[in-house]
């Protein structure tokens, strides 16, 4: 079991049933509070974790004292006050390093019933780093509501989780506002609201049907633009290409399903794929990995975790 120290009572656990963390491989399954969707540690081990993934958006506020995070092929520094999001089922791992941190676990299901999350997911499925110097009016407000977040969940009283995702549909509202108040062809006019509309109406559509054809041509079609005016949109308004976010949904989607007995043929079916080869080509140009040494990547990590990881596409220029 790591050292942790004993948390300060206020920051105790309000739910006393938890009784450790189950990972199988390098798969957590993570221990939300009973009937909830999250979980918030105030954190102390010194060992770190090892290399593992798990289905929660997961995001880390340091409080005192360096230390280091690996969250794909990156390495993090992360300082007192910095802020870092890792995306579900990404490949993660915390050097040891005496301090503090909460660490909040987030099922982001609830939040995807929102078309609004489906435009803002495009920026938080990267890892992303929020320090005050980085990105200073957005960090300030993200930084409040965590501490707003935290402050209800370690309270504990009635009404805690709808208190909590009022404030982290507020943080995601914030982050989606920020990204798009940088983007050229977007302002706060009736014309730039309908491609919004649009554009959210179709990702969270593929979302839901990736194993659906959705080429293209449907693509433009399904939002009434011209092809071509449809991938400058996409761009500017995702950050990258339509097919590249398309790939990473479908990979995305699959590397939940390897944690399973299931066959890579038919996860390959599943997730869109038109043929085992299209699919393992997609997957290790995303991964730096087959779909089966994915499965089996545990024994080929190195002792620090760093070789053979998931590599995620890059960020999007445009919120950096």
């Amino acid at each position: 079991m790591a050292k942790q120290s004993t948390p300060p009572a206020k920051y105790s656990q309000p739910i006393r049933d938890y009784v450790g963390r189950t990972v199988k491989d390098d798969k957590e399954i993570v221990d939300f509070v009973p009937n909830s969707h999250l979980r918030i540690w105030y954190n102390t081990q010194t060992e770190g974790y090892t290399m593992h993934h798990h289905s929660a958006a997961e995001i880390i506020f340091c409080v005192e004292n360096s230390y280091q995070v690996a969250v794909g092929n990156k390495l993090y520094n992360l300082k007192p006050d910095d802020i870092l999001f890792i995306p579900p089922e990404t490949l993660h791992s915390i050097k040891g390093s005496e301090g503090i941190r909460f660490i909040f676990l987030i099922d982001p299901t609830p939040l995807r019933d929102f078309i609004d999350y489906n435009i803002v997911e495009t920026v938080t499925m990267h890892p992303l780093l929020l320090s005050e110097k980085s990105h200073p009016m957005l960090y300030e407000r993200v930084k409040l509501h965590l501490q707003e977040t935290t402050e209800i969940y370690f309270r504990s009283q009635s009404m805690w989780e709808l208190q909590i995702f009022s404030r982290l549909i507020q943080m995601y509202a914030d982050i989606g506002k920020y990204n798009f108040s940088r983007k050229e062809p977007y302002n706060e006019d009736e014309h730039s609201r309908q491609y919004y509309e649009k554009f959210a109406n179709l990702l969270k559509y593929t979302d839901s049907h990736l194993n659906e054809e959705l080429s293209l041509d449907w693509a433009a079609d399904y939002t009434g633009f011209s092809k071509y005016h449809f991938l400058r949109l996409f761009k500017e308004y995702t950050g990258m290409t339509y097919y590249d976010h398309l790939s990473h949904k479908r990979i995305q989607a699959a590397q939940k399903l390897l944690s399973s007995s299931e066959s890579v043929t038919n996860i390959a079916v599943r997730t869109g794929f038109n043929n085992l080869t299209s699919f393992s080509r997609s997957f290790k140009k995303l991964t730096g990995m087959s779909p089966t040494q994915y499965r089996n990547r545990r024994e080929e990590l190195d002792h620090h975790g760093m070789s053979k990881q998931i590599i995620p596409l890059s960020a999007p220029e445009t919120f950096q």
